[in-house]
């Protein structure tokens, strides 16, 4: 019998933990808060919002410590729902994960970086040479995917000198944040802030659009399952992984709370709503136009940190799904200088870059938003499902007061995914077609795998599966586009 490739443990709590930080803190922090308010209406409203999401990204990290304990190999989601419910429905996650679950924020990251060097540069050496090469978006997309290559070479050469790197990255990202937090605390206590009596009494909250807060919150949290995409490389797994994951999460919900209390401390809550630039208006308020220029370059610099997580820990899957022959052979090569799966690292590097190039990258990450919600819901549904089916399986871990947080994770996912449909029907179409579009294709696969050479068999299927998806997509989008006129 052939021996499946296996990956070594090399990496350590320290590294586990910031995985899951660097996951989480991109530039959602920076960006979300006043969207957030715009939505909800209220400092309390929001500040309950954040705390409701942290809860939910806790009960997330309980419930997926349970299974990657269980199940420690690399692949996360598709691991855990491939135990529970078979082929199809990991293959499906799978599918989303490699379409746009990694190399699009990767993407979107390395845009944002080069959003954010445009802007430094053209305040500090406004008509040099590097200011020009930033004007052209060219040349911005350029810079992007010299960053996307520079960071997987790195991570190529071996999950240890990837695993420093991500350390070093990770660790400045936190600095930036915790300077920004402690200049902002010292600005407010000698009082460059508003009073707290004024910044929360503000208009009526806004309970209709609560929904769509929490769904922008959720996206702020995505990541707390960042450490069991690499759990075959975590060393004691059993001790490591539930604690890298709750720590990173509690870590960045403590972080997300103490920013966004200083936010309303700095800028007055109706003056944030609807912004996407409030990280920036709160250092222009408390320490002026110079601070805001460096604070866009730490952003420049800490979006590395997210680039490279994505980078380290989006390959696993299709390494796990390759080893299962669920994906191209190839992609479960490991290298035997590096130990590393760089086969599955070159195919997201080349999707990254793609979607870099082709200027439709945030459109892509607004509407596939949703089809990430779901797999994590199946995943804890799994967990529940096998722990219901085998009552003797054995639990390295266990959270606590099972089946709490798991119920907890459960609920609040389906009210956020019920919110997302109703408030943006039409990305959640389009995200459910994608998913969708993966059960052909798993067809064919399964197909092609069973027929060898026989290549016009998987064509004839191809014609016949694409059809009939095609034909439940133009119903699926026509009963969509109907119900958002109606709503209008």
């Amino acid at each position: 019998m052939e021996e499946k490739p296996v990956l070594k443990r090399q990496l350590g709590l320290t590294t586990a933990t910031l995985v899951v930080v660097a996951s989480m803190i991109g530039s959602g922090i920076f960006i979300l808060p006043g969207l957030i308010q715009g939505a909800a209406g209220d400092p309390r409203l929001v500040m309950g919002l954040w705390l409701l999401g942290g809860l939910v990204a806790i009960s997330g990290a309980l419930s997926y410590s349970e299974l990657a304990t269980m199940l420690p190999h690399a692949g996360g989601e598709y691991i855990y729902i491939k135990k529970a419910f078979g082929e199809l429905p990991s293959f499906l996650t799978g599918w989303v994960s490699f379409m746009v679950g990694f190399a699009a924020p990767a993407a979107l990251a390395a845009l944002a970086s080069a959003e954010y060097a445009k802007y430094f540069f053209s305040n500090v050496m406004a008509g040099s040479a590097i200011d020009l090469f930033f004007q052209n978006e060219m040349n911005g997309k350029l810079y992007a995917c010299f960053l996307i290559l520079m960071l997987t070479l790195v991570h190529m050469r071996g999950v240890r000198l990837g695993g420093i790197l991500q350390n070093i990255l990770t660790i400045f990202k936190v600095a930036v944040v915790l300077s920004f937090i402690g200049g902002s605390a010292y600005m407010i206590y000698n009082g460059g802030g508003l009073k707290t009596a004024d910044v929360f009494q503000t208009s009526s909250p806004d309970f209709t659009g609560a929904g769509l807060g929490l769904l922008f919150v959720m996206f702020a949290f995505s990541g707390w399952n960042g450490a069991t995409y690499m759990a075959e490389e975590i060393k004691d797994p059993v001790r490591n992984l539930p604690k890298a994951m709750l720590l990173g999460t509690a870590l960045t919900l403590v972080l997300y709370i103490i920013m966004n209390f200083i936010y309303y401390m700095s800028v007055p809550a109706q003056d944030m709503a609807w912004k996407d630039t409030v990280a920036s208006l709160a250092a222009t308020a408390l320490f002026g136009k110079k601070v805001q220029i460096l604070l866009h370059a730490g952003f420049c610099i800490i979006l590395l940190s997210t680039i490279s997580a994505q980078i380290m820990i989006g390959p696993r899957v299709y390494f796990a799904m390759a080893r299962d022959k669920m994906f191209f052979n190839v992609a479960s090569r490991v290298s035997p200088r590096f130990d590393t799966p760089l086969i599955s690292i070159v195919f997201q590097t080349i999707l990254t870059i793609l979607y870099i190039l082709s200027g439709n990258v945030k459109t892509i990450a607004e509407f596939m938003t949703f089809a990430l919600l779901i797999f994590p819901v199946v995943t804890v549904i799994g967990l529940l499902y096998m722990n219901y089916k085998n009552k003797e399986m054995t639990h390295p871990y266990r959270s606590p007061l099972y089946p709490l947080f798991p119920l907890i994770f459960i609920v609040f996912s389906l009210l956020i995914m019920g919110a997302s449909l109703h408030s943006r029907p039409y990305h959640a179409g389009v995200a459910i077609s994608v998913v969708l579009i993966g059960v052909p294709a798993f067809l064919i696969w399964q197909d092609f795998k069973k027929s060898g050479a026989k290549i016009l068999i998987s064509l004839r299927n191809l014609l016949l599966s694409s059809s009939i998806v095609l034909l439940i997509l133009l119903i699926v989008f026509l009963r969509i586009k109907e119900a958002a006129s109606q709503a209008h």
